[in-house]
């Protein structure tokens, strides 16, 4: 009898010994994982966390044991706004399902990332839930990819409205030109018969006025674009169109003055009262007309809306404001090279639509910064190869935002090209003289000068006299001769500065 208890002491000591070592093996398991793995108590309290977790997180474990978890390494709401304390009670109702969620977590430095986390209850001896396993894993990279990625189909899906809208004003000024022109040479060689066939039939509106503006004839089209039924009816309500339709003052003296001084205007744009009195951009081209003796006998003119182009100017601002709110410390970047290189276009004798194609490429110059990562942009210190490669990338990532939109002008290409120097020591094609596009050579100058005088995270303002020797000392070799000069003299013989 004394045998037999003495073997079973023996055994139950083997077994215990057994069940320590198989608990330090998971022990030693468990520390050793490259996943987060912790346990929580039912009101979320630390009660174990492996040294993995420690160190992603950046504690000490005597600094996070007992401690809540809820606010210390996981905020109290997630981004979507579910409360935490909330879902811990519910994991509890839930003891035989594995519970998964994502999550941002908060390191000991303050940074975040994001974990996706799978939980367990554990029960005890009675079967109720004591506490919660929690095992996580680093998706920061993941997250960050599907976030720059959603970004990108944001943009895109923006663009391909606004290029709808584009195509839209493209075939309105295609008619608005056939018409004009129709209406030009018809007036003269064909019947009344003929000309108010035209006259009524155009898609744009068209008036005549006096010289002191009372309208004597007007079509149904402009009209319908003012919000009334009939031309008559307009003519009737608005027959004095200075005071009944124009709604800027200063914009009308400035029309008047013009269509004095030249006998025509083109291109003029200003604010239309509707019948409603809403108002709405028009674009006017107005001439005089003259009989056989030269005699003045009436201003005729075509209207066509230009609000949704305004509109689009503004998407093109808020887009260009989207990449500088990723990178706070080149706020107006964009703005400044846009200004700077609308006046070299300018000062080179560009046309007002070419001009208008050099402001729409600046303000998107860098949109394919969109696609790097917003420490990239923000991070103080020295930037490394790597960061350098992913930054030299958002001249192309730029490009194939913006290739399948058909402007009048190449812009995804001037977008493309802009990091390019004449020598083709540039990126991301290496192009030489010529082979760049000449807005990328305007843009690539205003950028280089803008951009050395301004501050950086990773450098203090260089300055603008140095950013002028930049770009005076390699004319030819990196930029272009002629437009350097044009650049120079705006600031030392015109006097320029950049606008804050």
């Amino acid at each position: 009898m004394v045998k037999q208890r003495h073997g079973s002491s023996k055994r139950q000591h083997e077994l215990e010994l057994a069940l320590r070592n198989r608990d330090e093996e998971y022990r030693e398991l468990i520390e050793l994982a490259s996943s987060i793995i912790l346990r929580i108590d039912t009101q979320g309290n630390i009660v174990f966390i492996n040294e993995f977790a420690c160190k992603f997180f950046g504690y000490e474990k005597d600094e996070l044991i007992g401690k809540n978890v809820l606010g210390t390494i996981i905020p109290e709401r997630e981004s979507s706004g579910r409360s935490l304390v909330s879902f811990i009670k519910k994991i509890c109702q839930q003891p035989n399902e594995h519970t998964i969620n994502e999550n941002e977590n908060i390191k000991k430095d303050g940074s975040r990332s994001w974990v996706l986390w799978t939980n367990k209850v554990i029960l005890d001896r009675e079967g109720n839930a004591s506490e919660i396993l929690c095992i996580g894993n680093d998706i920061t990279e993941k997250r960050q990819k599907e976030m720059a990625l959603q970004a990108a189909l944001d943009g895109l899906e923006r663009k391909v409205e606004e290029r709808t809208v584009e195509l839209k004003k493209a075939y309105e000024d295609l008619l608005f030109e056939v018409a004009e022109r129709k209406v030009n040479e018809e007036a003269l060689k064909e019947s009344e018969i003929k000309y108010r066939s035209i006259f009524d039939g155009a898609i744009e509106g068209i008036f005549q006025t006096t010289t002191e503006g009372r309208c004597t004839m007007a079509n149904t089209a402009l009209a319908n674009l003012l919000g009334y039924a009939s031309a008559e009816e307009f003519i009737s309500a608005a027959s004095n169109m200075e005071e009944k339709v124009y709604v800027n003052t200063k914009r009308l003296i400035e029309f008047k003055k013009l269509l004095r001084e030249n006998g025509y205007v083109k291109g003029f744009e200003t604010q239309f009262y509707k019948k409603d009195k809403s108002t709405i951009w028009v674009s006017m081209n107005v001439h005089a007309v003259y009989d056989e003796r030269g005699n003045f006998i009436f201003y005729e003119g075509t209207v066509i809306d230009t609000t949704l182009r305004h509109v689009l100017d503004g998407t093109t601002k808020a887009l260009s404001m989207a990449v500088e709110i990723r990178d706070p410390y080149t706020a107006g970047h964009q703005n400044r090279v846009t200004q700077l290189a609308t006046l070299i276009a300018k000062e080179m004798g560009f046309e007002e639509d070419h001009i208008r194609a050099i402001q729409t490429a600046g303000m998107l110059h860098d949109i394919g910064k969109i696609y790097v990562p917003a420490e990239f942009l923000s991070r103080p210190g020295a930037i490394s190869t790597h960061e350098l490669s992913v930054l030299r990338d958002h001249s192309n990532a730029g490009y194939e935002i913006l290739k399948n939109i058909e402007y009048e002008y190449p812009i995804a290409e001037i977008v493309y090209e802009h990091h390019e120097r004449m020598n083709g020591s540039g990126y991301p094609r290496g192009l030489k003289g010529d082979q760049i596009l000449i807005e990328a050579r305007i843009i690539a100058i205003a950028d280089v000068v803008e951009s050395m005088s301004s501050h950086r995270p990773y450098r203090p303002s260089l300055g603008i006299i140095r950013a002028l020797n930049e770009i005076s000392e390699n004319k030819d070799s990196l930029y272009d001769a002629h437009i350097v000069d044009v650049c120079l003299s705006l600031f030392n013989e015109k006097g320029f500065h950049f606008e804050i």
